[in-house]
C-alpha cells in the first residue's frame, strides 16, 4: 500500500530527534529562494534560443531540445568551493540535449503497419524512417523499431549501427576530436570544449540521438488514472502529456541478452518530465529538490549505486503524494517523506518509473549493492542535518557571492536550541532567536553589498513569523524586520542600503519608517560632511 504524507501539523521528527520547525528555518536560509528563481528557465531558454547552430546535423532534419536538470530548474545552481589552493568552481550540472530526428516516424499502432515506408535497414541515415514500436515479450519501458512493413517478417533496427553513424559525425567536428567522450548512448563534451553556459559559466554538454513519436505510449496509460486519483497534476497538465508523446532513444535495459540488446530501446520521457516541473512544482518544491541534491553530493553519489534519475524519480513521487501546501508550511518534513520513501523502495529493491510503473529502475543492482545503500540511507535518517551542513561548509552559491559559516556561526544558536531540547509547539518557540539569527546573515550580505540577498533574508523571517507565531502580540512588518538590521550596521552601510529600500519599495507605506531612517542618515552624513569641511578651513 503507497504512503501518503497527510497535512498535520508535526513539530519533532521522531527518528532524527530534530526540530521540523527549525530545520525548515535553517533549510530556507541555507537555499534562499533566488537560487531557484523560475526567470532563471526564462533566460536558460533565451540563451539555448540563441545558441541552436549545431553544426554537426543539419538544422532542417534535427530539433534540439533541452532536457534534464537543467532544463527543468531542478539543476544544482552554480556552486563554488573554498580550498587551500583558492576558489574552484564545482561541476555538479550539464545540459542534456536531445537531437531529435525529424525524418524518423515512431507508432506503437500495429494497425499502421501496412502503411510504412519499408527502408533498406543498411542506410544508418535514411532520408526517412518508419518504424513501429513493439512492447511485446521485451522489459517494461523498452522497445524493439520494426521497420518492416508486412506481418510476413521483421526488420529491426540495429541500435548500435546508428550510434555510430551518430558518434562518427561529430567526431568529423575538428573542435571535438580528442575530447568528445562516449558514455553509453550520449556524446559528453567536457566543460573546456562546451560552447553551452548557465549563469555565465560552461558546462558540459550530454547529446542523446532520440526520435520523436507523436504517440503516448499503451503501456504508460494506467498512469493517468493514478494522476487523477492523486490529484496533483491538473486535468490541463495530464491532457498536454498525453498528448505530448514521447521520445525512442538508443538505451538497451542492463541486464538484457547481449544478443537482444542491439535491438532494444528506451521509451523516454524527458520532455515530460520537463514539462511537469516547469508547470507543477513550486519554487519551495524546488528549493528543497537542492536540499536533496545536496544529501546526495555529501552521502550517496560516492557509492556509485544511484544516479540523481533515482533521486528525480522518487522525488516526483513524493510530490504526487503530499499536499502542495504541506511545502510552505513544512519544508523539513516533506524532505523527511521524501527519505523515508527513498527507502521504502530501496527496502522493497524497486524503484519504479514514474510513467511506467512496471518497469524497476534498479533491478540490475546487487544485494550487496541494496545492503550498503540501506545503511547510508539509515544514517542519513538518523541526522540529515549533519551532512546537508557538511556539504555547505566550504562551498557557497555564486549569485549570493559571499561564503556564510552556517554552522559555526550563524545558525549556531538555532542548532543549539534543538540540542538542549528547548523546541516545543510552535506557540511556545522564541522567535527572537531566529530574528538574531536573520539579522546577522543580513548584515553579511549587507557588508558585501549584496542588498537582494538581504531582503531575501528578511522576507524569509516575516513569512516564518506569520506562519508560526500563534501569539496576540502583532508580528513585525518585513519593514520594522529590515529596519532593525539597519540600525547595527555602520552609518555609511546602512545609508546605501536604506537608498536602495526605499528605492525598491517606493509607494509602499508601511516602508515610511525606512524612509525617515534614511532621511535621518543623509542628515547626519551631511552635517559630518560639513564638519569635516569646517575642519579642513581651520
Amino acid at each position: 500500500m503507497e504512503t501518503d504524507l497527510v497535512s498535520i501539523p508535526k513539530q519533532t521528527d521522531d527518528i532524527s530527534g530534530l526540530s521540523t520547525l527549525h530545520v525548515s528555518y535553517i533549510i530556507q536560509n541555507l537555499i534562499p529562494l533566488s537560487v531557484v528563481d523560475r526567470q532563471k528557465l526564462s533566460l536558460f531558454d533565451k540563451i539555448f534560443e540563441e545558441e541552436q547552430d549545431d553544426t554537426s546535423m543539419s538544422s532542417d532534419d534535427v530539433t534540439l531540445v533541452a532536457v534534464g536538470s537543467s532544463a527543468e530548474g531542478l539543476n544544482m545552481p552554480n556552486l563554488t568551493e573554498t580550498t587551500e589552493q583558492g576558489l574552484k568552481p564545482l561541476e555538479l550540472s550539464d545540459i542534456d540535449i536531445l537531437l531529435v530526428m525529424n525524418q524518423y516516424k515512431i507508432t506503437f499502432c500495429q494497425a499502421e503497419k501496412p502503411t510504412i515506408r519499408f527502408c533498406d535497414p543498411r542506410e544508418l541515415f535514411p532520408w526517412e524512417f518508419y518504424a513501429v514500436a513493439e512492447t511485446n515479450d521485451i522489459h517494461p519501458g523498452y522497445v524493439r523499431l520494426n521497420r518492416s512493413n508486412t506481418s510476413d517478417f521483421s526488420e529491426y533496427q540495429d541500435r548500435e549501427m546508428l550510434l555510430l553513424n551518430f558518434r562518427m559525425r561529430h567526431m568529423e567536428r575538428k573542435e571535438f576530436v580528442d575530447v568528445v567522450e562516449v558514455n553509453g548512448p550520449a556524446l559528453t563534451i567536457p566543460v573546456h570544449a562546451s560552447d553551452r553556459k548557465i549563469s555565465g559559466r560552461r558546462l558540459p554538454l550530454d547529446k542523446v540521438l532520440a526520435m520523436p513519436c507523436k504517440e503516448w505510449p499503451p503501456t504508460a496509460n494506467p498512469c493517468f488514472k493514478r494522476f487523477r486519483d492523486k490529484g496533483w497534476l491538473s486535468e490541463d497538465l495530464i491532457q498536454e502529456i498525453k498528448d505530448g508523446g514521447c521520445h525512442i532513444v538508443p538505451v538497451h535495459h542492463r541486464a538484457v541478452d547481449d544478443k537482444k540488446s542491439k535491438f532494444e530501446w528506451r521509451i523516454s520521457f524527458a520532455t515530460t518530465e520537463r514539462l511537469i516541473a516547469r508547470t507543477a512544482l513550486t519554487d519551495v518544491q524546488k528549493q528543497a529538490y537542492v536540499a536533496i541534491k545536496a544529501l546526495y553530493h555529501e552521502k550517496i553519489r560516492k557509492l556509485e549505486i544511484l544516479s540523481s534519475y533515482h533521486m528525480k524519480t522518487t522525488f516526483l513521487y513524493t510530490c504526487e503524494r503530499t499536499y502542495t501546501s504541506c511545502w510552505r508550511e513544512n519544508v523539513f518534513l516533506c524532505i523527511l517523506f521524501f527519505l523515508d520513501l527513498l527507502k521504502e523502495f530501496v527496502v522493497k529493491r524497486n524503484i519504479p518509473n514514474f510513467f511506467i510503473p512496471e518497469n524497476n529502475l534498479v533491478d540490475y543492482i546487487t544485494e550487496e549493492q541494496f545492503i550498503l545503500l540501506e545503511e547510508t540511507l539509515l544514517e542519513i535518517r538518523f541526522n540529515p542535518l549533519n551532512p546537508l551542513l557538511s556539504f555547505f561548509d566550504d562551498k557557497y552559491f555564486d549569485e549570493l557571492g559571499v561564503k556564510l559559516d552556517h554552522r559555526s556561526i550563524y545558525f549556531a544558536q538555532v542548532i543549539s536550541d534543538m540540542e538542549v531540547g528547548l523546541h516545543h509547539f510552535c506557540n511556545e518557540i522564541s522567535f527572537e532567536l531566529f530574528k538574531s539569527c536573520s539579522i546577522e546573515i543580513m548584515v553579511k550580505y549587507i557588508r558585501c553589498n549584496n542588498y537582494k540577498a538581504a531582503v531575501e533574508t528578511a522576507q524569509i523571517l516575516h513569512l516564518f513569523l506569520r506562519k508560526y507565531e500563534k501569539s496576540n502580540s502583532e508580528v513585525e512588518s518585513l519593514a520594522q524586520i529590515i529596519l532593525s538590521t539597519v540600525k547595527v550596521i555602520e552609518d555609511f552601510q546602512a545609508l546605501n542600503f536604506c537608498r536602495y529600500i526605499t528605492e525598491r519599495f517606493d509607494g509602499d507605506e508601511s516602508f515610511d519608517c525606512c524612509q525617515s531612517h534614511l532621511t535621518n542618515l543623509e542628515r547626519k552624513a551631511h552635517e559630518k560632511m560639513g564638519q569635516t569641511c569646517s575642519a579642513c578651513i581651520i
